[in-house]
């Protein structure tokens, strides 16, 4: 069976999805998260997740002592520009694992390996997005060209020493023209973790994944909705999902995170929020229809009125 080393620092307070992640992550035995935190966790912890006792000093000292850079951490984000060097700064932990990995915990996880590519352990990287080297979880094979690949970038140690967040792990923040479909090894100056990986891929020294999406990372309006059951994640048109990432939806005010003692095996999330079975077919679900026929109501009255206006003035 292979097994992943999930390698999380995390400082501060935990996400009220927290929970939800915990839950999820029991139904991945395979995937092995070890999060180094000053967090304290009261819920039931499964087998697979170990929270280390850490800190942020702790982890500048790990910074010091494996890549000799003084770290300067201010923000939470600046802790993802290290990820590149996980594999040599949390190397005691990742011995005998074949492969380790790096991620986020505001995410929901389905079955993972059950919706990786079926051939998932052919490649060296495995990335859940196809522009970038997804934050939210990515995997890479336990060797050493993989974990010293961040050397090879001419920025590293100016990005481990500045107290800037460069997104260094992912694409140097050139989402959006790499959504346009520009090439990351013509325009990345930086030399971030997606440039290195993708140029080591086109050099023939790495086998890497970036095909297609394997995560969810924001729910549409007109009635769209993820659907938990039984530990797998299913679309609306009762696609599989990998994650559901809550990058987005935790964003709006309007989002609604219920406390629940106990969660259950079945739950929806819709873009305003998590919601039982029983509450989503019913007085809740309502509600959110609801809003959604006001508020088209109300764009379509405005688009009315507005070519109303156009044809007086016209007149």
């Amino acid at each position: 069976m292979t097994k992943i080393a999930l390698l999380s620092p995390y400082y501060g307070s935990l996400p009220d999805c927290f929970p939800f992640y915990v839950k999820s992550l029991a139904n991945n035995p395979n995937i092995h998260v070890y999060m180094f935190t000053d967090c304290s966790y009261e819920g039931d912890v499964p087998e697979n997740l170990h929270f280390i006792k850490s800190n942020i000093q702790h982890f500048k000292r790990l910074v010091k002592d494996k890549l000799d850079v003084d770290a300067i951490i201010n923000k939470g984000y600046k802790l993802c520009d290290f990820r590149p060097a996980f594999g040599v700064i949390f190397e005691d932990y990742i011995i005998g694992y074949d492969y380790w990995a790096m991620g986020d915990i505001d995410v929901i996880y389905g079955q993972l390996l059950d919706n990786f590519p079926e051939n998932w352990r052919s490649f060296d990287v495995v990335s859940m997005v196809p522009e970038w080297l997804s934050g939210s979880l990515c995997i890479f094979r336990n060797v050493e060209n993989i974990n010293k690949l961040y050397m090879s970038s001419s920025s590293w140690e100016t990005v481990f020493s500045s107290e800037k967040h460069y997104a260094f792990d992912e694409c140097n923040c050139l989402y959006e023209r790499l959504r346009q479909g520009e090439n990351i090894l013509e325009i990345d100056e930086l030399q971030s973790f997606t440039y290195l990986v993708k140029n080591a891929a086109k050099n023939g020294d790495l086998k890497v994944w970036f095909k297609r999406q394997l995560v969810k990372e924001k729910i549409f309006a007109n009635n769209d909705h993820i659907q938990m059951l039984d530990g797998r994640l299913y679309r609306k048109d009762r696609q599989e999902l990998t994650y559901y990432h809550l990058v987005s939806e935790k964003r709006h005010d309007r989002f609604v995170l219920p406390k629940w003692n106990h969660i259950p095996n079945e739950y929806f999330i819709v873009p305003h929020g998590f919601f039982s079975s029983d509450d989503f077919w019913h007085s809740q679900l309502t509600f959110y229809r609801l809003y959604v026929l006001l508020r088209s109501f109300i764009l379509d009255t405005k688009q009315l009125l507005k070519r109303v206006r156009r044809k007086l003035r016209i007149l």
